[in-house]
C-alpha cells in the first residue's frame, strides 16, 4: 500500500480467537487423515475469528492455504462452538444429519431480534449456511461447551445441557456458585463427564479424597496478604469516619456494610467441586442434597478455600485441574469412580502447582496429549507451562525425556530386574525371543518392547 499509494484499509478488531476440534479435522472419522506423517494428508487447522461485529470460520490446510468456511457479521459474538456429530444408536437417531456440520453462536442480536443480548444459541449448519434452530433463554450466556453427547448452555450460575441429536433439553443446574470473572461460571466438559463448581458441600454425597485443609503460604505471600488485610482496615476506618463527620450520606455506607453482612452470613461454600455423568443422570434439574439420590453424581469434593475461576479435564477425562480466584495454586486431581455412589468414590491429589505470589486471573488451563504437560494462561499475558505424571509423583528427565510415557519407578521394578530385561529386548532384534523352541519371535508381544 505503501508503493501503489491506495489509502490504508481499515482494520478490523479481533475480540477472540480459537482452534477447534471437529468432523472436518477429525483423524478417525476421515479415511484420508489415516496416514499422519505423510506429506499432505494430515488434517486441517479449524480457526474461528470472533470480531466486533461478527466472526468467520477459517479452514487451515497444511499447504497453509486458509480458505474461509463460514462467516457472519449481525454484531459481536460472545461464543462459538463447532458441534461434533453425535453418537447414534438403536434408541437415538439424528435429526440434522443432512445438515451437519453445525456451529453454535451466541450473538449480541438473537434471530427473532426481540431476545435481550446474548441471551439465545443460534445453530448454522456449515453445509448450506442457513440456520437450523434457536434456543432462546431469559438471562444472559456466557459461555457454550460441546461433545458427541451433549451442548451445554452456561449462564450466571446455571447450566442447561442439550441432547446432540435433537437439541431438547436434558438437564439443567441451578446451584452453580458464582465467580467474578473472567469465567463468570467455570465449568469443565469431557468427553462424558462434566464439572461445575457447586454452592454446597453435602457431606452424604462428599467423595474420599479432595484438597482438605488450610495451604502453608510462603513469607512473601503472607507479608502481601497482610499488607492487603490493613489496607482494607483502614479503608473501612475511613469510611466510618467520613460518616460520623456528615461528609458522605450515611445511607450508601449502611447499604456497604449490610451487603456485606449478607455475604459473610451466606450458606454458600466456595471452592466445591461436582462430577456428574451426563449418561445417566436423570432428566430434569440436578439437585445434590441431603435429600437427593447420588444417581448420575460421580464425584463431590472441597479443591479450593477459595471461589473456582477455572478447571478443566484432560483427553481421557481421568484427571482434573482446578484453580481458585487467587491464581497461586492449580490443584491436579484423579477421579476414581464407585459404582455404587459418589461418597464411596475416591478423589487422589497428585499436584499442587505454584504460580506465584501476586494474584492473576486465569484464563484457561489445557493438558497435552499425553498428559505431561498442563499450561495455565491468565489475564497478564504470561503462559505457564508445569510437567506432571498422569498417575503422580515426581516429574523427571526418565520420565518426560522419553517419547512415550513411562511408569514410575517402583520397588518392585527394581526388584524385578524389569529394566535390565527391556535393555536386553531392545537390544535383540526381531522382537522377544521365545522361550518355547520352534516358535518365532514376535514383536509386539511383550508390553517391555521398545515401539
Amino acid at each position: 500500500q505503501a508503493y501503489s499509494g491506495t489509502p490504508p484499509e481499515e482494520k478490523e478488531k479481533i475480540v477472540w480467537v480459537r482452534f477447534e476440534n471437529a468432523d472436518l479435522n477429525d483423524t478417525s472419522r476421515n479415511m484420508e487423515f489415516h496416514e499422519i506423517h505423510s506429506t499432505g494428508n494430515e488434517p486441517p487447522l479449524l480457526l474461528l475469528i470472533g470480531y466486533s461485529d461478527g466472526m468467520q470460520v477459517w479452514s487451515i490446510p497444511i499447504s497453509g492455504e486458509a480458505q474461509e468456511l463460514f462467516s457472519v457479521r449481525h454484531g459481536p459474538v460472545r461464543a462459538a462452538r463447532i458441534l461434533p456429530a453425535p453418537q447414534i444408536s438403536a434408541q437415538k437417531c439424528d435429526n440434522f444429519a443432512e445438515k451437519r456440520p453445525l456451529l453454535g453462536v451466541c450473538k449480541s442480536i438473537g434471530s427473532s431480534g426481540t431476545s435481550p443480548p446474548y441471551c439465545c444459541v443460534d445453530l448454522y449448519s456449515l453445509r448450506t449456511g442457513e440456520m437450523v434452530k434457536s434456543i432462546q433463554f431469559k438471562t444472559p450466556i456466557y459461555d457454550l461447551h460441546c461433545n458427541k453427547r451433549i451442548l451445554v448452555v452456561v449462564l450466571q450460575e446455571k447450566i442447561a445441557a442439550f441432547d446432540s441429536c435433537t437439541f431438547t433439553k436434558k438437564f439443567f443446574v441451578t446451584s452453580c456458585y458464582p465467580c467474578p470473572g473472567p469465567n463468570m461460571n467455570p465449568i469443565a466438559l469431557g468427553s462424558r463427564w462434566l464439572a461445575y463448581a457447586e454452592n454446597k458441600l453435602i457431606r452424604c454425597h462428599q467423595s474420599r479424597g479432595g484438597a482438605c485443609g488450610d495451604n502453608i503460604q510462603s513469607y512473601t505471600a503472607t507479608v502481601i496478604s497482610a499488607a492487603k488485610t490493613i489496607k482494607t482496615g483502614l479503608t473501612m476506618v475511613g469510611k466510618v469516619v467520613t460518616q460520623l463527620t456528615g461528609t458522605l450520606p450515611s445511607g450508601a455506607t449502611e447499604e456497604e456494610i449490610l451487603a456485606h453482612s449478607n455475604l459473610r452470613r451466606s450458606p454458600l461454600v466456595p471452592g466445591i467441586v461436582t462430577i456428574i455423568d451426563t449418561e445417566t443422570v436423570a432428566e430434569g434439574q440436578v439437585l445434590v442434597s441431603e435429600d437427593s439420590d447420588s444417581d448420575g453424581i460421580v464425584a463431590h469434593f472441597p479443591a479450593h478455600e477459595k471461589p473456582i475461576c477455572c478447571m478443566a479435564f484432560n483427553p481421557s477425562g481421568m484427571l482434573l485441574v482446578t484453580t481458585d480466584t487467587l491464581g497461586h495454586d492449580f490443584h491436579v486431581f484423579q477421579i476414581l469412580t464407585h459404582p455404587w455412589s459418589s461418597s464411596q468414590s475416591a478423589v487422589h491429589h497428585l499436584y499442587t502447582l505454584h504460580r506465584g505470589e501476586t494474584e492473576a486471573k486465569v484464563q484457561d488451563i489445557s493438558f497435552s496429549h499425553d498428559c505431561r504437560w498442563v499450561v495455565v494462561s491468565t489475564l497478564r499475558g504470561t503462559s505457564h507451562v508445569f510437567p506432571i505424571n498422569p498417575y503422580g509423583g515426581q516429574p523427571c528427565v526418565r520420565t518426560h525425556m522419553s517419547p512415550r510415557v513411562v511408569n514410575r519407578m517402583s520397588r518392585f521394578q527394581k526388584s524385578a530386574g524389569l529394566e535390565e530385561i527391556e535393555q536386553e529386548l531392545t537390544s535383540k532384534q526381531g522382537g522377544r525371543c521365545s522361550p518355547v523352541p520352534g516358535l518365532s519371535s514376535s514383536p509386539s508381544g511383550s508390553p517391555l518392547h521398545g515401539k
